[in-house]
Formats: C-alpha cells, sequence, structure tokens
C-alpha cells in the first residue's frame, strides 16, 4: 500500500493507541510511512516496534542487555533520567537480501557472537530484498529473504534501503524510488493488514530517513543514529519522479540531516547508508563509482552523493557505516571528511573480490568471505570486531561458539572534530568559486578540473589589472559551468536511452539549465557596466555584449516554451561578440593576450554548448549519433587547443605552476575524448536510436527558464 488517507490513518493510529502497538507519524504526498524524520527507541527484541506519535510525545522502551535507552524528538516531551547502559553493541550488516546459504550462515554466526559478546541491535545496510525490491508489504519476500535467514538473531534491526530495493526498469538500477516506499510500509503492516501481520517485529524502518538514539538518557543520549536514504542521491540513474528529485527530496533530506546533526545531544553521533563515502571494494569511491569519471557523467560517478555527504555528515559524524560493495573494511579517515571514520560491511548474502585495493588506507579489508561486523560503544571508546563467516564450516568460520574469534580487532578512543569548514555543495552546487571541481579522498582536485579551474584562478592573480583579472577568474567558473551543461545533457540523454525513459532527459535538463544560468551570471557579474570605469578597449564591450544576449533571450514568447532552436540563438551570437573581442584584442596587439586567450576559449566552449542543446533538443534526428559524437569531441578538444595557447603568453613565474600545457592534454582530456566518444558512438548512441527511434521528447524549453533576468 503506497497511499494511505488520513481517515485510514486516523483509524490506524487509535486502534494503534487502544492495543499498545506502534503508531504512524502519518503519511507523506507519495509513501504510506513518513518520508524522514525522528524516531524513538525500541523496545526488547521480540517485542512492539518503534512507539512513536504524530504530536511529539516520545515514550521509552527497554533494550536487551542493561539499561533503557532514550529517545529524543526535537520539541517533544522526553521521559524521565534513567540509568545509563554499560554499554551499547551493535551488528552491521549489509547486502543481506538474497536469502542465500551465505546469509542462513551470517545469521546463525551473528547470533553466536551476540551470545557470547552481547548485543543491542543490528543496522540493516540496505539492498535487503535482491534483485528488485518487493512489489507491496505483503510480498512473501519479506519472510523469504529477511524473516527466515535471520531468525536466529533476536533484535530489532534498523534498516535504510539500497539500489536494489529502489529498483525500476532492471534489479540495482535505483531509478524507482518509489518501490522503496514498501519496505517502510512493512514497518507498519501489522497494522495496515491485522489479519496479515509480520512474523516477528524486528524490522524497523519508519520512515525512508530518521533518527534514533540509543543509551544514556534523555539530555545526553549515549549514541545517536542517523538513518539516511542514500539512493535518491547516490543512485545511477535520475528518478523520474519530482517527489524524489535533487530540488525536493534531496534538498529535504540534506537539510533534515544536518539539522539533525546540529541538535543531537549524543555523545557519539553515528551516521548509516547504503552507498559508501570510500570504499576498496568494486564500486569504488563516491564521485567514481565504478570507474565513472564525475566530469563525464556526475550522477552516475556520484559526485552529488559525495557533495551530500560532505555537506550532512563529514567532521560531524564519528562514524559513517555502509555497505554496496560485498566485502568487509574498516577504512581510515580521510582529509576531505575530517573525523568521521569508515565501514563497509557488505557481505551478509553476497561476496565479491576487492578491486580497488590501493585507493584508501585501511586497518583492514577482506573481499571473497562472507561476515559482519559487531561494535560496542561505552564512553569514548569504540571497539570493533570483524568476523568472517565459512557457511561450510562446522563452527561457521568463528572458530569456537563459545569464544568466537574475529579476524580483526580494533579499539580506538572517540576523535575530536578537525575544522572542516562548512560545505553547501549539495544544497547550492550553483554558488561560490569552485563547485564544479571534482576532488579526490584526499581533498586534491581532478586533474581536468584542477587545471581548468585553479589554472584560471592564478591567471587572474598573475594579472595586475583587477577588473581583468575578475573577467578571466570569471572564465574560469563559466568554463566549468558549460561543461556540467554538457554532462548534464549527456546523461540524462544516456538513462533516456537506456532505460526507454525519455523524462529522463529532463531531468538532466534541469541541472544543466541550472549550470547555463549559473555560467552566464558568473561571467556577467564580472563585467562592469558600461558607464564604469576599468576595462580597457576592446575589454569593454564585453557588459554590451551580454546585455545584447539578455535582450535576445527575453525578447518574444516565453522563454520557458520558446522554440529551442530560437533560443539556442542568442547564446550562439554571444559566443560570436565575444570572438570578435577577441579578434579586436589581436588587431591591437597591446592588450592582454592570458585574457584574450581566455575569453577566446569561452567563446568555443559556448558554441560547442550551444550545439549539444540543439541535438539533445532535436533526439529524433537521424544525425543526432552523429552531432552528439562530433560536438563531443569538439568541445573536448577545444579545451586542448585553446589552452596553450593561454599557458604560452602566461608570466614565466605563474606558467609552470599552472600545467596547461603538455601534462594537462595526457594526464586528462585526451582519455576522456576517447571515452566520452567511443561510450557515444558504440552504446549510448546505439541503444538511443534503437529505442527511441522517431519518438520525440518533450520539448527542453525550459532550459532557458530564468536567462530573460540576467540582466536584473
Amino acid at each position: 500500500m503506497k497511499y494511505i488517507n488520513s481517515s485510514i490513518l486516523l483509524v490506524v493510529m487509535m486502534s494503534l493507541a487502544a492495543c499498545g502497538g506502534s503508531s504512524s507519524k502519518g503519511s507523506s504526498s507519495n509513501n504510506a510511512g513518513p518520508v524522514g524524520g525522528d524516531i524513538v527507541d525500541e523496545t526488547p527484541s521480540g517485542g512492539t516496534p518503534t512507539d512513536e506519535t504524530p504530536d511529539g510525545e516520545t515514550p521509552t522502551g527497554e533494550t536487551p542487555d542493561g539499561g533503557t535507552p532514550v529517545g529524543e524528538t526535537p520539541g517533544g516531551e522526553t521521559p524521565d533520567e534513567v540509568t545509563e547502559p554499560v554499554a551499547v553493541r551493535m551488528i552491521l550488516i549489509g547486502d543481506g537480501g538474497s536469502g542465500s546459504a551465505g546469509a542462513y550462515a551470517v545469521g546463525e554466526a551473528v547470533a553466536k557472537v551476540c551470545a557470547a559478546k552481547g548485543c543491542d541491535l543490528v543496522l540493516g545496510l540496505g539492498d535487503n530484498i535482491y534483485e528488485s525490491g518487493v512489489s507491496s508489504e505483503l510480498d512473501p519476500q519479506f519472510e523469504e529473504k529477511f524473516e527466515l535467514p535471520f531468525a536466529p538473531i533476536d533484535l530489532p534491526f534498523y534498516m535504510v534501503l539500497g539500489n536494489h530495493d529502489n529498483s525500476g526498469f532492471f534489479g540495482g538500477d535505483g531509478a524507482n524510488n518509489s518501490n522503496g516506499d514498501y519496505q517502510v510500509d512493512y514497518h507498519y503492516r501489522d497494522a495496515l493488514h491485522p489479519d496479515q501481520p509480520r512474523q516477528t517485529q524486528r524490522w524497523n524502518m519508519p520512515a525512508r530517513y530518521y533518527r534514533v538514539a540509543k543509551g544514556g538518557d534523555a539530555a545526553a543520549p549515549l549514541i545517536e543514529l542517523f538513518a539516511v536514504d542514500s539512493n535518491q542521491v547516490a543512485g545511477g540513474f535520475p528518478d523520474s519522479d519530482e517527489n524524489f528529485s535533487y530540488n525536493s527530496y534531496g534538498l529535504a533530506q540534506a537539510q533534515w540531516l544536518k539539522d539533525a546533526m546540529a541538535n543531537s545531544k549524543a555523545k557519539w553521533k553515528i551516521a548509516f547508508a547504503h552507498h559508501p563515502y570510500v570504499s576498496n571494494g568494486s564500486h569504488g569511491n563516491a564521485g567514481n563509482y565504478d570507474g565513472v569519471p564525475g566530469f563525464v557523467a556526475p550522477v552516475l560517478a556520484g559526485s552529488r552523493y559525495k557533495a551530500f555527504l560532505e555537506e550532512t555528515i563529514c567532521d560531524k559524524a564519528d562514524f559513517f557505516f555502509a555497505g554496496h560493495d560485498h566485502d568487509l573494511q574498516w577504512l581510515m579517515p580521510v582529509a576531505s571528511c575530517g573525523k568521521t571514520g569508515f565501514v563497509v560491511s557488505g557481505a551478509a548474502s553476497k561476496t565479491r573480490s576487492l578491486e580497488n585495493r590501493d585507493d584508501n588506507a585501511v586497518y583492514y579489508e577482506k573481499g571473497d568471505s562472507y561476515g559482519f561486523v559487531w561494535v560496542e560503544i561505552k564512553g569514548d571508546k569504540m571497539l570493533g570486531e570483524v568476523y568472517q563467516v565459512d557457511p561450510d564450516d562446522a563452527a561457521l568460520g568463528l572458530g569456537s561458539f563459545s569464544a568466537p574469534q574475529p579476524a580483526f580487532r580494533r579499539e580506538q578512543t572517540q576523535m575530536a572534530a578537525v575544522g572542516l569548514p562548512e560545505s553547501d555543495g549539495f544544497t547550492n552546487p550553483l554558488e561560490g568559486e569552485s563547485n564544479f571541481d571534482v576532488t579526490d579522498q584526499e581533498g586534491n582536485l581532478d586533474p581536468v578540473q584542477t587545471q581548468f579551474a585553479a589554472g584560471f584562478a592564478t591567471l587572474a592573480g598573475a594579472i595586475p589589472e583587477e577588473n581583468l583579472a575578475g573577467v578571466v577568474a570569471a572564465v574560469g567558473e563559466s568554463g566549468n559551468a558549460l561543461l556540467e551543461v554538457v554532462d548534464s545533457l549527456l546523461s540524462g540523454l544516456q538513462g533516456a536511452a537506456t532505460e526507454q525513459n525519455p523524462e529522463l532527459v529532463l531531468a538532466g535538463g534541469e541541472r544543466a539549465s541550472q549550470a547555463l544560468l549559473y555560467a552566464l551570471q558568473n561571467l556577467q557579474s564580472a563585467i562592469p557596466a558600461p558607464s564604469a570605469e576599468g576595462l580597457p578597449a576592446p575589454f569593454d564591450q564585453l557588459a554590451a555584449a551580454m546585455e545584447q544576449f539578455t535582450g535576445e533571450a527575453g525578447n518574444g514568447d516565453d522563454v520557458t516554451s520558446a522554440d529551442l532552436r530560437s533560443l539556442t540563438d542568442p547564446l550562439n551570437n554571444l559566443a560570436a561578440n565575444i570572438q570578435g573581442i577577441v579578434d579586436s584584442i589581436e588587431e591591437e596587439g597591446g592588450s592582454v593576450p592570458v585574457a584574450g586567450g581566455a575569453l577566446s576559449l569561452l567563446s568555443e566552449l559556448l558554441f560547442d554548448v550551444t550545439r549539444v542543446i540543439d541535438a539533445v533538443g532535436n533526439v529524433s534526428s537521424s544525425e543526432l549519433g552523429q552531432v552528439l559524437v562530433s560536438t563531443t569531441d569538439d568541445l573536448l578538444s577545444n579545451l586542448l587547443l585553446k589552452v596553450v595557447p593561454i599557458e604560452e603568453f602566461a608570466p614565466a613565474e605563474v606558467s609552470s605552476a599552472i600545467g596547461l600545457g603538455p601534462d594537462f592534454i595526457s594526464s586528462g582530456l585526451l582519455l576522456v575524448v576517447r571515452e566520452v566518444t567511443y561510450t557515444l558512438d558504440t552504446t549510448v548512441l546505439q541503444s538511443l536510436l534503437q529505442g527511441l527511434g522517431g519518438l520525440p521528447l518533450p520539448g527542453l524549453g525550459g532550459l532557458f527558464d530564468g536567462l530573460s533576468g540576467l540582466g536584473g
């Protein structure tokens, strides 16, 4: 049941209040349980699930292994002071939804370890039901792939969603987030279907994202767990459902998570999700998932997810637990995420080899083995143990049931925040100086983006004329944004071709429109008005060129509904005007050649971007394949050709530091040229032309929404 009206919810809540069971906080617009919010603590394992009320009241419950935990809902009532437990102990299992022999063995092994060492709860790290999630809250796969394999573990499970749980077109694509709502509904199944209750009350997913406190008292819990719905942000394909767009669902979750982290009174803050921030497994690091460069396909590469985590949990959470890669890893903190530590535990029912073992520093890693992680939080200490599981071994790989032997054991003291500056790279991706730069896990910029953005900033610093330096710096920022326009459109086009869903082009177009608007606004803000002093001739013509552009873009029909090709004409005219200024610079001879070269590059990028927009806007054309391949090749080749003369004219003292010459070509863009054109020619375009055929895509007029306001 994916939709519940208010009257049904009222009946459900009243009936639950009468019988003492759990009660839902209410319905969002697109799923039965809440999309995200706060959750209080669980009762002992095997009892009733989370007791949650819509008015913010916060009852308490007991956990096994000592003490009474406390949950806290901001603005709600809190219970009286309770006894602090000795410790909070948890099991980390991810990717456990296959129902395989390995899953059954892991279930038995976890039960043995918990019997020997004590456990309070389990964190389920996504991909709960393979291969394509469930079709309703009554789906028998809940019993087959959760209840039965993990029956020996008599503990509450706190679950998050993975890409397989949100499958749309094929298993694991993560392209249909609404499918994951059924797993939230399973949390409420007893209330929704009293005649078909759950086998046990262990499954806890009161919302797609939520928080829960454990241990301590109301004023200061020992730990607080933040369940993150990573698939909407990290999924490889944009969701065509507007309820799960970055601008609605993504921003709402990011704001919730930032606020929740900020107002938490817990001593330890731990976030958990399906997709990792760093990993030496086959999926790799966010921003470069599955070897995809963020420069080419930022959504597929997880660049947006990387920005999301760096804004919400990095240096705020003590640990980030994830799955997705079917292996076991305990990774060291990285500079770009501050104090936050990382554990990947995705081997609960599937195994896979480690493929990127040199990418990130680790304390421990193991592929090709089932397993899980046991964690104990006590005071300012964290003790973790990694257990490998062998289904064919009588002792399940534990050595002894009475005294299980971990494959790895680590104890550490809670770390202080390193003081990373606050980031808004996800919520405000088009503001700031380097939002289109992609960094590695040590905080170093990607080679291509480094020399493009940072190189232009260095060039600007070497130009004595302040206004002219601002123009050069703006060219660097605008150029990065124009490249983002192309990336977004091609990503949307690839998704449309692969998934037979033309609306994915519009999803890419939405991102592209933001990038294009940012590029032009950034350029315009750096140009003094025609009446202002500052820019020497012929640079003083730039303001007039921008004014002409905004006039052309705003005339005639409404910009959101006019013909696409007529809307790209102003961009071409702007590029021609800028090129005319470049020609004047060459004729004058005395002007700054570095600035002239920068503007020449910008002009070429504008031409190339309009060609891509035209090609995507006329996707039913039989010449689409040739246009896209040639345009992409031309765009990237222009980068190669145009940056070289810029470097040649740069001051000697900064030229070597910029590195826009042969190293730039060989280390980055040449590879991108080859890979992009090969992919377009052999993969994307074949499926596009065969799959979409003559199907006309919806108009991309909205791509230019807001351009008429540039002059204001």
